[in-house]
């Protein structure tokens, strides 16, 4: 599956060039992509806001079928938005120095096809980039299909107008993708105390959880945003059996696109990561939510594989696999969790 990342929000302006555009991508996607296809949707008044930005391993050399689905389904996806243009980005793809002296970079098959496939689909390209790896320093140019001559080396990432905006924002950016899937790898929860003041405290100052399921997810949430959630045996027990009532599963739906949602995020993620078995699909179906209503498609797409591999028939993963195939972006997600589309 692509990954998919998230456009700045709509007070976020932002100017950025080639450099800044790449130097951006981890933003953009939430981690650091390495040896990948990257499309990034432009539009809006000016023609150059960032919108949908997609991510797809590189195909193989030689694999001259697969090269153009790959890039075919990424254009498909793009064009979707109604962008007024698209740029073109390959990360990786092989070694670098000589072969930007003499101008012509890694895996120019690629970037040519996906530029005859945003073609097709009707959407422009203005600029088709590589770059070696995304971190500072780093040597990057334009192919030689745009004649600009363009290249330079990598700002540091952390360093952009881009990257202090998405800060603030509240945006993480994680080395690899690698390290995302982590957040919802399987882990043993804490152990739950079951005598004296230890039993009567919590773990380790963590709340002694309500019995009442709502009261529980909301003293969770709040611990949540105090950086202080612990979830321990007790909490996992609560939260389980409450997901098998309809009413309780439409309460978390509700908390994944309002005020509490990072707080939220942090839980379905630690809960994703502590229950067993089947358990662990509601949480991780809840956290493909949050990061689908914020634009996060790669943790949404790590997310649901958790979600998929220990309950297959999940009806709202099914619903979610077919809004991120559609290119979907926050606001439309939103809406359609809102009851809207």
């Amino acid at each position: 599956m692509p990954d998919a990342g998230p456009a700045p929000e709509p007070d976020a302006v932002v100017s950025v060039g080639t450099a800044g555009l790449l130097a951006g991508l981890p933003v953009l996607l939430g981690f650091r992509p390495r040896d990948s296809l990257v499309v990034v949707a432009l539009g809006g008044a000016t023609g150059r806001r960032v919108g949908l930005t997609l991510r797809v391993d590189l195909p193989p050399p030689g694999e001259d079928a697969l090269r153009a689905s790959v890039c075919a389904s990424a254009a498909v996806a793009v064009a979707r938005e109604r962008p007024a243009a698209a740029a073109v980005v390959v990360v990786g793809g092989g070694p670098a120095p000589a072969l930007v002296a003499e101008g012509s970079p890694p895996r120019v098959d690629v970037a040519a096809e996906a530029v005859l496939a945003l073609a097709d689909a009707g959407v422009a390209v203005p600029t088709v980039a590589w770059v070696a790896e995304l971190e500072p320093g780093a040597p990057w140019c334009c192919y030689p299909l745009q004649g600009c001559g363009c290249a330079g080396r990598l700002p540091d990432p952390a360093g952009t107008e881009l990257a202090a905006t998405a800060v603030a924002q509240g945006t993480v950016v994680y080395r690899s993708r690698e390290e995302l899937e982590h957040l919802v790898a399987s882990a043993e929860p804490a152990r739950e105390p079951v005598g004296g003041a230890e039993d009567r405290a919590g773990v380790r100052g963590a709340p002694r959880w309500p019995a009442e399921p709502e009261h529980a997810l909301r003293a969770a949430l709040d611990a949540a945003s105090a950086n202080r959630l612990v979830v321990d045996a007790q909490l996992v027990r609560i939260m389980t059996s409450a997901f098998r009532r309809a009413a309780f599963r439409d309460r978390c739906l509700s908390v994944c696109t309002g005020p509490d949602a990072p707080a939220a995020e942090q839980l379905w993620a630690a809960l994703a990561r502590t229950c067993r078995g089947p358990a662990a699909a509601d949480p991780a179906v809840l956290l493909a939510v949050c990061a689908l209503a914020r634009g996060a498609g790669a943790l949404a797409d790590i997310a649901l594989e958790r979600a998929e591999r220990v309950r297959p028939n999940h009806r709202l993963a099914r619903d979610l696999r077919a809004v991120m195939a559609a290119g979907w972006g926050p606001d439309r997600v939103r809406a359609w969790l809102a009851g809207e589309l």
